[in-house]
């Protein structure tokens, strides 16, 4: 379980990088958007790592659900079509976890490069596991 969530972080980071498609759909041609400053452990509370968590686990739920249709795209415009319809649902699963696209993507580069808070991200993600749901 918890090289899923590594697995998730890794994607979420890809969104964060693009904030609209990750990176396994970027590498197909969709133009990433400009990128938030990362959010730093002080300005990120809890509750917001919690939204975080969820956020992930949600995309990374989307990415395994579009990745194989992606794939198996016959032309660049049918890949086209999946990266919207994709990015549409990616930016749902976000907002319905409780944080705007920016925060998200903020949160993720933030947890690249301020290792207080990937801790936190991981301690939070790591007792989440550990309770039954």
């Amino acid at each position: 379980m918890k090289k899923s969530f590594l697995t998730a972080v890794l994607a979420s980071t890809m969104l964060a990088a693009g904030v609209s498609v990750p990176a396994a759909f970027a590498q197909q041609g969709a133009a990433p958007m400009q990128q938030p400053a990362p959010a730093d452990s002080a300005s990120v509370t809890d509750e917001q790592i919690g939204s975080y968590i969820t956020a992930v686990q949600r995309v990374n739920m989307i990415i395994q659900t579009y990745q194989p249709q992606l794939d198996a795209a016959e032309n660049e415009e049918a890949a086209m079509a999946v990266q919207q319809e994709a990015q549409v649902e990616l930016h749902a699963a976000v907002e319905q976890s409780g944080l705007s696209v920016e925060e998200y993507a903020a949160i993720a580069a933030g947890s690249q490069s301020d290792p207080e808070l990937a801790a936190r991200i991981n301690a939070q993600a790591e007792a989440a596991m550990g309770q039954p749901q």
